[in-house]
């Protein structure tokens, strides 16, 4: 279970990567909201920004890396590591996003890393 687990982790860091840019792109072309007609004045902007090119391109990197982690690994062991991901993104929220992550949401967290824990020890 060790390779699954750190291709599970490296689709965290590049999928959260990806993630980042993608926003970031967002927020400076004014949002996207499905089924606005705004919105789809963003797009043209959107597609000529290169954090939302490479922010894409990290999250296609992370679809294969979810591909073969599907097709060769018991998804009710690879499916609940990547909820391990809520950690990581609560911490880039509150350093970088300067979001307030609330004491009942760390509890929640911890909740779900621990029956991550407990999945993979069974």
């Amino acid at each position: 279970m060790r390779r699954p687990f750190l291709l599970v982790m490296a689709a965290i860091a590049i999928g959260l990567a990806g993630l980042y840019l993608v926003r970031a792109a967002l927020v400076d072309a004014g949002g996207f909201r499905l089924g606005s007609s705004a919105s789809l004045g963003h797009l043209p902007r959107l597609a000529g920004d290169w954090r939302f090119l490479a922010g894409g391109a990290l999250l296609v990197v992370v679809l294969l890396i979810s591909l073969e982690l599907y097709g060769s690994e018991e998804l009710s062991k690879v499916v609940p590591l990547y909820s391990l991901s809520y950690v990581l993104v609560a911490l880039i929220g509150q350093l970088f996003l300067h979001e307030r992550v609330t004491v009942q949401r760390w509890t929640g967290i911890a909740v779900i890393v621990a029956g991550v824990v407990m999945l993979l020890r069974s």
